[in-house]
């Protein structure tokens, strides 16, 4: 008993300091990653998509809602990540990092649970692969994990859509629930629902059609469908429809009307956006699925009910990526739940495997020294790529502040090195260009209070 008590501290252990290690390395990135693209223009109350004469600085949590609303008029429904955009934006940017590091580590959590729902059996192994396999194969890691307006886009709504799911995969994998305070679940769980399914348009389909499957699934099984079951899709159904109705999204969608050659080409983006995100994990979940089948064959046992699960995640997350036909922009990091929905299937099969009493553990372990391997090198390659650019951040700073004490409002500043690391919020978002006119120009003049920023050459004359 002593010795069972010692071990499970010691897993504890291991696992709180597995935890430790992730939020530091993911928070030195924050650190480092400057503001870039879209954060400086959010940092004003929303009216356009360029500063004018009557913009003013986004001071107050009151002046928020009525920002969202010309937001969602002119841009986008997206109110709940825009709405957490505009709040750190009043704020340091370490509150951001600080909040941004605990997101990573609870999508993590999240992952793990959605896999394994006894924490007794989590392993700090466990949470190593995890987070190691999230920084590989989670999409554009730079715009989904370390830009703010990013971040809050994809990876807090994926947490989002996650946690409103979570009630679900419990109640699927043990369909016990309480008669007491039904009401009371049924009423909680509206506000999550809401917010999960206005999320952004591929998340929010995909918390519909996932919590659908699994009420369907205890529908056809004859099990007890909880009331807060049903409210939660009712209220993230609203939440969609909120999303889709706001007139900027309306127009995005039925603008152009229908093209064969333009939905041919987002067919294309998608078979090529997938093929680079999900093939590696969907090649890994379809070796274990064979070798689940394999055995459970070889055994004369059942092996359909285990896969369900796996297979209502697989068919979410691929409905995620289906919807972007509908989206006149297509672009990687709206894989994301896409791909954590093939992390959670991989993590049930493999659990499945195991507790069949097979023993895979040598091939896991090789998988974890490569993964380990693989992403300690890509860490270190984006720290000294993000630190280059935060050091030339600060150089323009420098460059800005000390014309405005000269009295020079035309301000020039030296342009950042291109960089080539995914890791890196500067690779491929609009930064400072040669132009002044540019609107990432004028939204990062009016940032720094000066009439014009203009980009030049480190080898062009300062003066």
């Amino acid at each position: 008993m002593r010795e069972h008590k010692e071990d499970a501290a010691r897993s504890i252990i291991l696992y709180m300091l597995v935890c430790l290690a992730v939020f530091f390395l993911i928070f030195l990135l924050n650190q480092k990653s400057v503001y870039t693209a879209d954060d400086y223009m959010y940092h004003f109350f929303w009216e356009g998509s360029r500063p004018s004469a009557e913009t003013r600085v986004l001071d107050r949590i009151a002046d928020i809602p009525l920002s969202l609303k010309n937001h969602a008029e002119r841009f986008n429904g997206r109110i709940i990540s825009h709405a957490l955009v505009m709040f750190f934006m009043m704020h340091d940017k370490v509150l951001f990092n600080i909040c941004n590091s605990l997101m990573y580590l609870l999508l993590g959590w999240l992952l793990l649970i959605h896999i394994e729902r006894d924490h007794r059996r989590w392993r700090a192994g466990y949470a190593a692969v995890i987070y190691l396999a999230m920084w590989v194969f989670l999409p554009v890691t730079a715009h989904t994990l370390l830009w703010l307006s990013g971040a809050c886009n994809y990876l807090w709504m994926t947490v989002l859509a996650l946690v409103f799911f979570l009630p679900y995969h419990l109640y699927m994998s043990t369909p016990s629930d309480s008669e007491k305070y039904q009401v009371l679940k049924g009423v909680l769980i509206v506000p999550v629902g809401l917010a999960a399914g206005c999320s952004s348009e591929n998340i929010g389909g995909a918390v519909i059609l996932l919590t659908a499957l699994f009420v369907a699934y205890w529908v056809w099984k004859r099990r007890k469908v909880p009331f807060w079951s049903v409210t939660g899709i009712l209220s993230a159904a609203v939440g969609m429809m909120m999303l889709l109705s706001a007139p900027s999204s309306r127009n995005r969608m039925t603008s152009g009307g229908f093209q064969l050659t333009v939905y041919l080409k987002r067919i294309r983006e998608i078979i090529g956006f997938s093929y680079h995100y999900i093939l590696l994990p969907l090649i890994i979940l379809l070796i274990l699925v064979f070798v689940l089948i394999r055995n459970r064959k070889k055994e004369h046992r059942e092996w359909i009910t285990s896969l369900i699960i796996p297979f209502f995640y697989c068919v979410a997350g691929a409905a995620s990526v289906g919807a972007l036909i509908l989206s006149p922009i297509i672009m990687g990091k709206s894989w994301i739940l896409a791909v954590c929905f093939l992390m959670i299937a991989i993590g049930q099969v493999y659990k499945e495997i195991r507790t069949d009493g097979y023993d895979i553990i040598k091939p896991v372990k090789a998988f974890l020294l490569i993964l380990t391997f693989y992403s300690g090198i890509r860490y270190t390659c984006a720290f000294y790529d993000i630190s280059r650019t935060y050091e030339e951040v600060q150089e323009q700073i420098a460059m800005i502040e000390e014309q405005k004490a000269q009295g020079i409002m035309d301000v020039k500043v030296y342009l950042l090195t291109p960089s080539g690391n995914i890791s890196n919020v500067t690779e491929n978002t609009p930064n400072v260009s040669a132009d002044c006119g540019s609107w990432f120009n004028q939204w990062m003049a009016c940032y720094y209070g000066v009439d014009s920023i203009t980009g030049m050459e480190r080898d062009a004359v300062y003066e």
